[in-house]
């Protein structure tokens, strides 16, 4: 059995919340929604609108509708084609004032496939540790690679939220593609920064472990990255295999 549940929430910062987030077939950008099936296959996804975007929630509804609507065909190949397409149609339409950054994962047999742009995470929390799974495309993650500044620093860092790739802005995107597996008893966890570039990882998987409770978890999430000072807004879908 597969149990979700997502959430997101306005930050102080602005003045709409340009996150949204996507259950299969649920597109959510104000509240929370929870699920469950016994069904192996399904489709997730956490969207951010970059703040600096005049439309930039538009950009985060518009990609995440478009893996809904598709979400019973998707392969490979085809979600490559469908973020392709979408990133050409929000540069053509908005030139460049409708850009956001994402993270999906597609689930099935205990497989799962994720495709990544931007600096959304995707995470999984296993029996031992928290592992993220997915790699920022942002400036403040090239210093990291470089060796300039250590992992512990990226949460302090000032040019941690310039990215270096998303959808709307670029005429030709990276679209990082991570295989991995989903097995019982683990948790996946997709957040958008406003959760994760205010708590370090071991605070994440401390929240984590607290509870059996998934809507728990997620609520938790986001209390404590308010806490820390998040003025983003903050978005958690989390799904847990038992």
């Amino acid at each position: 059995m597969h149990y979700f549940y997502g959430m997101t929430q306005k930050g102080k910062r602005g003045q709409k919340n340009k996150d949204c987030f996507l259950i299969d077939d649920f597109v959510v950008n104000c509240g929370f929604k929870k699920k469950q099936s016994k069904k192996n296959g399904f489709v997730l996804s956490v969207a951010d609108g970059l703040g600096s975007a005049l439309y930039g929630d538009i950009a985060s509804q518009y990609i995440l509708t478009q893996f809904s609507n598709n979400r019973k065909l998707l392969s490979r190949a085809l979600a490559i084609t469908m973020i392709d397409n979408a990133n050409s149609y929000l540069l053509k339409k908005y030139q460049g004032n409708a850009t956001t950054v994402f993270t999906m994962i597609c689930g099935s047999d205990e497989k799962i496939l994720i495709f990544h742009v931007g600096d959304t995470r995707a995470y999984k929390l296993t029996k031992r540790n928290l592992i993220q799974l997915t790699n920022d495309h942002t400036e403040v993650q090239k210093l990291v690679d470089w060796g300039v500044i250590g992992e512990n620093m990226r949460i302090y860092n000032n040019k941690k939220h310039i990215v270096s790739q998303c959808l709307g802005y670029y005429p030709k995107i990276c679209i990082d593609i991570y295989p991995n597996t989903f097995e019982h008893g683990e948790m996946l966890l997709l957040t958008s920064d406003g959760i994760h570039d205010y708590l370090s990882q071991e605070h994440m998987e401390s929240i984590l472990r607290k509870s059996i409770n998934i809507e728990t978890n997620a609520n938790g999430l986001i209390q404590a990255a308010v806490q820390q000072g998040s003025t983003d807004d903050l978005t958690v879908v989390i799904v847990k295999y038992i």
